[in-house]
């Protein structure tokens, strides 16, 4: 598994980790859940900021990226912005092979 990978599974846990917590604070849940989510999500989005920060140093991610992990969006933010990279980073890959698409135009 490579390192944007990982980052990329990640980044979908502390979303879904956010939005339990969410669910819990809104819903009315203990203060137990509350506590328990809440230092989860805390330390998980810290953890995730610093894997961003290494990737993007690393040319791994963009800082565009880290901006997003570390708005107010936190792990949204985050998770949309790893999306978006990988969608750009295949579609440059598709452009780039030569043949590609040559199933579609009958070749």
């Amino acid at each position: 598994m490579t390192y944007f990978t990982a980052v990329r599974v990640y980044s979908i846990f502390e979303l879904c980790l956010f939005a339990a917590l969410m669910v819990v604070a809104i819903g009315g849940g203990s203060e137990d859940a509350k506590t328990i989510l809440g230092w989860s999500h805390g330390v998980g989005w810290l953890i995730l900021c610093a894997l961003v920060f290494y990737g993007a140093m690393r040319g791994i991610f963009t800082w565009i990226v880290l901006a997003a992990t570390v708005s107010p969006a936190g792990p949204l933010g985050s998770t949309l912005g790893i999306e978006l990279q990988a969608r750009h980073r295949r579609s440059s890959r598709e452009r780039s092979s030569p043949g590609s698409g040559s199933q579609a135009d009958g070749g």
